[in-house]
């Protein structure tokens, strides 16, 4: 017998799917997770790694090397990379004090809500959601709006670690001054304004970008290394500062 895709489910999803603020998000977990008990297995695991952007406050990056930790409860990872690099925009702006970061982990077992993306693969589930699309409350910011463009797995995870981080986000100085920089390394004097603008043709058309980047899972490791040490003093220093408090 297979599986019917009842009303409640497909509201739930649907209101998960059209996201808001951090206490309608947890009262939609919880409502998701209820709804999605009943799943076939096969909706509540997924085989692949999955990833998930955050920007977190300086503070929180510290904590996050410094700690071991960070608290994760029911939230939206997608399988996809590029999903997770385009996610709002990408690169947090510069000077806002927020530090993209990019975890990456294979879900432990009991941790899958749902498997979204699997799930919009399944004919029934998307013939259920379009007969049904009238009576979703919210449908069209929600599953109307989202479908499977997310590739998302909903999670429901205690805590990260350093480990799982797979990219942290950084801003490069304009390919202009990079070009000026290399340009004088080329010609090992002051380069000229017609010299720099030859070589800024060549690095356009060879792709060369600048500005906002994912730095690769080498270059997020190095700076990882060089980061922990400090962020462990730093952790202690508040640690005493909290218990000199008491």
């Amino acid at each position: 017998m297979s599986y019917v895709f009842e009303l409640p489910l497909l509201q739930a999803i649907s209101d998960w799917q059209r996201g808001g603020d951090a206490s309608q998000n947890r009262k939609r977990g919880i409502a998701l997770k209820a709804a999605c008990a009943s799943l076939p297995p096969e909706y509540r695991s997924s085989a692949l790694c999955c990833f998930r952007q955050i920007a977190l406050p300086k503070g929180g990056v510290w904590d996050l090397i410094g700690e071991d930790r960070l608290s994760e409860k029911i939230s939206s990872w997608t399988t996809s990379i590029e999903v997770a690099k385009a996610f709002k925009g990408g690169v947090p702006p510069e000077g806002q004090g927020y530090q993209g970061t990019i975890l990456c982990l294979h879900p432990p077992p009991c941790s899958v809500i749902v498997n979204l993306s699997k799930l919009y693969r399944n004919p029934a589930f998307t013939e259920a959601i379009e007969r049904n699309r009238n009576a979703i409350n919210g449908y069209s910011d929600g599953a109307g709006r989202w479908k499977n463009s997310q590739s998302e797995v909903v999670l429901e995870i205690d805590a990260v670690t350093p480990e799982d981080i797979y990219s942290l986000g950084g801003h490069s100085s304009s390919l202009d001054e990079l070009v000026a920089q290399a340009a004088d390394l080329v010609y090992r004097r002051s380069s000229t304004f017609e010299e720099q603008q030859a070589l800024l043709l060549q690095a356009e058309q060879v792709g060369i970008t600048a500005g906002p980047r994912w730095l690769n899972v080498d270059a997020t490791r190095r700076v990882l290394a060089k980061t922990k040490p400090q962020a462990e003093r730093l952790n202690e220093i508040k640690r005493q500062q909290e218990k000199t408090a008491e």
